[in-house]
């Protein structure tokens, strides 16, 4: 017996026949707030373990406001911001003190359009003119502070507008992320400089399922995250800590919950809300399908590293047991040309092609260094709006974790298979092609999970029962 379900398949959609008994794991939206600006002023007057924003700035201050790039969903900023230049003008703070950065971490830097699309007209049209918004550069020098290595091994190199501010405000946007954790309190990743954000995304730092509960040597105590560790870090070095302001999103970006206050304080309701509404319970799996729609976290899923990401990423967002059993198998729907567009992805190829050379992706970590001083990916990057050097390391080595657990990861309905075995990936022409492949490696009546709407839709956690 099966049943038809419709997944994810780039632009459209595609209805596939699947076990009767396959389950289906999407994000369901939750009540979100009846009145968002009221709950944004609420939380600025009534923040965790922190004065109120009201009482933090004074007239004459420098105030830095940094935030989620284009990744994330544009309601919560075109919601959030306003209010935050409102109180602070209310305050006495100098409009021409108030300074806004992307947060973009080691992605690209976002046009001028996209910025004004994600801030909002009025915001953009306000601050723009006078060169008061601006990127994060990950390695641009002259606008970097360096302030040491953490005990765990992290180096703390940050955007020098933003930690000079006399008042540093954050808005950001709690999601779910791979294994136990979820995004927000984003300062460290998203200010961070190159080598920083080489010493968590690097090889070594790839998180994998037993990394949160690991304990330091000697101690009863949780090893703290890499974000809880340097921003910890970055706060002692300071003597002042960022004012974080943080919403949980359903479908579009509408927001179910906002919180502000210190980053430690404001984790626990955040995430708590997050954990009501992201998880969905599944059995482990001997068959993850997964639909891959036009666009998502990087861009287009034509781009061969995205897609794959599409792929291997979402076995990773799992809240306790892995979602797919030792030797399953992943199949990703999507029409992917597997093209890399140059321009926007400068090192992309030649850091797949040099792949090639390797039977393992750790041999990388060699040429990190080397690609990261490439002057024409530099000036791609700097002046191009392209993805800086090092962006398709991280990618590839998140892609080592499944692959080696499952027997196979299957592409199916790319026009361009090559480019997908170069990955180490399969490929199938179509689904039914792909589920053929997929019974022969894991036998018949297997227990299949799909997520047909896994990045259309704000992300999931597979929560599995046993």
């Amino acid at each position: 017996m099966t049943k038809k379900l419709s997944v994810d398949f780039g632009p459209g959609k595609l209805d596939i026949d699947v076990p009767a008994d396959a389950v289906v794991a999407e994000f369901k939206d939750p009540e979100f707030l009846a009145d968002p600006t009221g709950a944004v002023r609420h939380a600025l007057d009534h923040p965790h373990d922190s004065a109120p924003l009201r009482d933090l700035a004074k007239p004459g201050m420098k105030v830095s406001i940094g935030f989620d790039d284009i990744t994330r969903p544009a309601i919560p900023p075109q919601t959030i911001l306003p209010v935050i230049v409102e109180q602070l003008l209310e305050c006495g703070v100098n409009q021409r003190d108030i300074t806004f950065i992307n947060a973009c971490s080691n992605h690209r830097k976002n046009t001028r359009s996209e910025l004004a699309n994600h801030l909002g007209k009025k915001l953009f049209n306000t601050f723009w003119p006078t060169q008061q918004i601006l990127n994060h550069d990950c390695t641009d020098e002259k606008e970097l502070t360096y302030f040491g290595v953490t005990d765990g091994g992290r180096l703390v190199e940050m955007n020098r507008r933003f930690v000079e501010a006399d008042l540093m405000i954050y808005q950001g946007n709690v999601s779910a992320a791979p294994w136990k954790t979820y995004t927000g309190t984003g300062v460290c990743v998203g200010f961070g400089s190159t080598r920083s954000i080489a010493s968590h995304h690097s090889f070594h730092s790839v998180p994998d399922p037993d990394r949160k509960t690991k304990k330091s040597s000697g101690s009863t105590k949780a090893r703290p995250s890499v974000k809880e560790e340097m921003t910890e870090y970055l706060d002692n070095a300071l003597g002042k800590k960022v004012f974080y302001i943080n919403s949980v999103n359903g479908t579009g970006g509408r927001m179910a919950g906002v919180y502000a206050g210190s980053a430690a304080a404001v984790k626990t309701p955040a995430w708590e809300l997050a954990e009501k509404i992201c998880p969905q319970r599944v059995p482990q799996a001997d068959i993850l399908i997964i639909g891959l729609s036009a666009n998502y976290s990087y861009g287009s899923s034509d781009n061969t590293l995205i897609a794959a990401v599409g792929a291997c990423v979402p076995p990773r967002c799992c809240s306790g047991l892995p979602v797919v059993r030792e030797g399953g198998v992943v199949i990703a729907l999507t029409p992917s040309r597997g093209y890399i567009d140059p321009d926007v992805y400068p090192s992309y190829q030649e850091v797949i092609d040099l792949y090639d050379r390797y039977f393992d992706v750790r041999q990388l970590v060699d040429h990190e260094d080397e690609f990261n001083h490439r002057p024409e990916y530099r000036h791609k990057y700097t002046h191009g709006y392209g993805y800086p050097p090092l962006h398709p390391f991280w990618l590839m080595y998140e892609l080592e974790y499944i692959i080696k657990r499952t027997s196979s990861v299957i592409i199916a309905g790319t026009s361009n298979p090559g480019a997908f075995r170069q990955l180490g990936l399969k490929t199938a022409r179509n689904f039914d092609e792909a589920w053929k492949s997929a019974i022969q490696a894991v036998g018949a009546n297997p227990v299949t999970v799909v997520a047909p709407t896994f990045f259309s839709k704000p992300r999931i956690k597979f929560d599995v029962q046993t």
